[in-house]
């Protein structure tokens, strides 16, 4: 990494923090009485995009949400793979689509985080800075995402699946926590 890309790094992780104090009380939310989700994932190929989609059914089937919606970074900006240009459910973004601190700035970004979901869950172990934008821009109510000392400001609940857990084991810990977790308990 050149001394460029250095600073350009550094500058974009201190404007995330900075305005980590801006952020909007978070409402604890639950799959029982969420109306709306958000998943946030980067593009690692169609077994994994198939593994969203996967969990995009779980959560519409099995949880009872009705509206789920999953949004994609691809780094790759010569070629967006086949199997998301069907954009009805699942949206994305290139790097192409970022600014020059890699903050989206495209159309498809600022609906998405203008939209107030219930729940957002961020599905990225170590997500780029250009994700770490989303989920801190992201209206949404509360914010899941893997345990992290240095990003515990993006999210209202954290958790800690494991070095090496796979995306099923992440998602079976969150979909236990946003079971149980109670609304008025919290709030306690």
């Amino acid at each position: 990494m050149n001394l460029i890309r250095k600073l350009l790094r550094t500058w974009s992780e201190r404007r995330l923090k900075a305005r980590a104090d801006v952020r909007v009380r978070p409402k604890v939310a639950n799959f029982g009485r969420a109306r709306s989700v958000a998943l946030v994932y980067r593009e690692k190929g169609e077994g994994f995009f198939i593994l969203v989609k996967q969990y995009v059914k779980y959560l519409k089937a099995e949880q009872g949400i009705p509206e789920v919606l999953a949004m994609a970074y691809i780094e790759d900006d010569r070629q967006v793979p086949h199997y998301h240009l069907h954009r009805l459910r699942y949206d994305f973004f290139t790097t192409k689509e970022t600014d020059l601190f890699s903050e989206p700035n495209c159309e498809q970004a600022a609906k998405f985080t203008d939209r107030d979901f219930d729940i957002l869950i961020d599905l990225e172990k170590e997500p780029s800075l250009s994700l770490q934008y989303l989920v801190q821009r992201c209206k949404a109510r509360f914010k899941v995402g893997y345990y992290s000392e240095e990003r515990a400001y993006l999210y209202d609940m954290m958790i800690k699946a494991g070095e090496h857990a796979t995306f099923d084991e992440y998602a079976k810990q969150v979909n236990h926590y946003l079971n149980i977790i109670d609304n008025n308990e919290a709030r306690a």
